[in-house]
């Protein structure tokens, strides 16, 4: 018992993690991928029913949100919205992130977002105050996940 505790060693480094990014079948490392987060929100619906005094919840569904800062160095996402502003199709993104830190044993998890749609586009930025690469932040939505592989308990809770 006394060896069961977090162990730093064993958290996750933000740094140590790759992405992945395919449009139109294409598959390319996300390399202006800045920082990325994307979270899975339930629907939860709550209901008092007969003979029980308390709330009851039932979850009806969920939805995949998400953010993402990027370095402006890359047209992939511009083409796209302007295809869609001349053809009227938008056929949405796939993202492919892996967190993985050496140091740690509880090994890697990894993950499909399907039919990413990013909120904002990156097109034109010029500011002459700032000697800061220029990045871009927006918001994302998407419509399904797949799990490649999945964290496991720490070696010293086995």
């Amino acid at each position: 018992m006394a060896d069961n505790y977090v162990r730093l060693s064993d958290t996750i480094s933000s740094k140590e993690a790759s992405a992945f990014i395919t449009i139109d079948g294409t598959n390319r490392e996300l390399f202006e991928i800045s920082s990325i987060k994307a979270q899975l929100d339930l629907n939860v619906q709550t209901r008092n029913m007969l003979g029980h005094r308390m709330a009851q919840h039932k979850v009806t569904g969920a939805e995949g949100t998400g953010s993402m800062t990027m370095y402006f160095m890359n047209s992939d996402m511009l083409k796209l919205a302007i295809k869609y502003i001349k053809e009227g199709s938008y056929g949405g993104l796939k993202l492919q992130v892996k967190n993985l830190d050496a140091q740690s044993t509880i090994g890697t998890q990894e993950v499909v977002l399907s039919n990413v749609l990013l909120k904002t586009i990156p097109v034109c930025t010029i500011d002459d105050q700032s000697e800061d690469p220029i990045t871009i932040d927006t918001d994302f939505t998407f419509d399904d996940i797949d799990g490649l592989s999945f964290f496991d308990l720490p070696q010293n809770y086995r």
